[in-house]
């Protein structure tokens, strides 16, 4: 049986908004025929304008707020990730807790590692056909920490949107949570309510490029609640050994 959890968010959030505008037209519509036959009849033009603005918000602004919030585009994307990459994602998460595993010298249970697979994305109607760079996390974390699957981060954005902009490893410390704050904001393009929707207890980042054919096609995304855990954890054969994997897992599952 079909429950709400099975619907996709899109068409969840448009079946929401086209049921407020009902209910709002059918209140108004009520509250209209009660002034009528009170003879109000001045009054009764009051909710003729609430059932218009309903009709409206059914047909026109429920539309443009559905896809100004999830661009069809964008859920089609994910739809199509989330059914080729199912039969790789427990296989690519042990890849990365393997990696953990050899980490050297630090608490391994400090850390938690995750896949961000490099897409384009349609983040907004108001950009029109052209996509901007992004990742999205196609995998769970391996560990305590760390945010859901299928969030986009765009490529200005984080240790991971310079990973893909620069092509190479990228490593970050912070001492505290205030420079951390501080830096992901100055240096790393979130704004400072964005920094506070994330993970604030990790002090030290690691993002390993994962490339196809000379193509970057993702990233390896480490941290660790410890203080400068990396570079020196990274044991850098394995690490490029876990990248070749998980690419092998990318092609295996279509994707790309």
């Amino acid at each position: 049986m079909l429950s709400l959890a099975d619907i996709p968010k899109r068409k969840l959030f448009r079946l929401k908004l086209r049921v407020i505008a009902i209910a709002v037209g059918v209140i108004a519509a009520l509250v209209m025929s009660i002034l009528v036959q009170e003879e109000y009849y001045y009054w009764a033009f009051v909710p003729v304008a609430f059932i218009i603005l309903a009709s409206l918000a059914e047909f026109v602004i429920a539309d443009i707020l559905t896809e100004k919030i999830y661009p069809a585009r964008t859920e089609d994307l994910l739809e199509k990730l989330e059914s080729r990459f199912r039969e790789y994602h427990d296989r690519t998460r042990e890849t990365i807790s393997k990696t953990i595993g050899a980490m050297r010298a630090c608490d391994k249970s400090r850390i938690s590692g995750v896949f961000h697979l490099v897409v384009d994305l349609y983040p907004s109607i108001s950009i029109g056909d052209k996509p901007e760079r992004a990742l999205v996390q196609v995998t769970n974390y391996s560990g305590d920490l760390g945010g859901k699957r299928w969030r986009f981060t765009l490529a200005t954005k984080g240790l991971i949107g310079r990973c893909l902009r620069t092509g190479r490893a990228e490593c970050v410390n912070f001492s505290t949570v205030e420079e951390y704050r501080e830096r992901m904001v100055s240096e790393f393009g979130f704004l400072p309510d964005e920094v506070a929707l994330h993970t604030q207890e990790a002090r030290s980042y690691w993002a390993e490029p994962v490339f196809v054919r000379d193509q970057m096609v993702g990233v390896i995304f480490f941290f660790s609640t410890e203080i400068q855990v990396f570079p020196l954890a990274i044991e850098e054969t394995l690490m490029k050994s876990s990248a070749r994997e998980i690419a092998a897992f990318l092609e295996g599952s279509s994707i790309i």
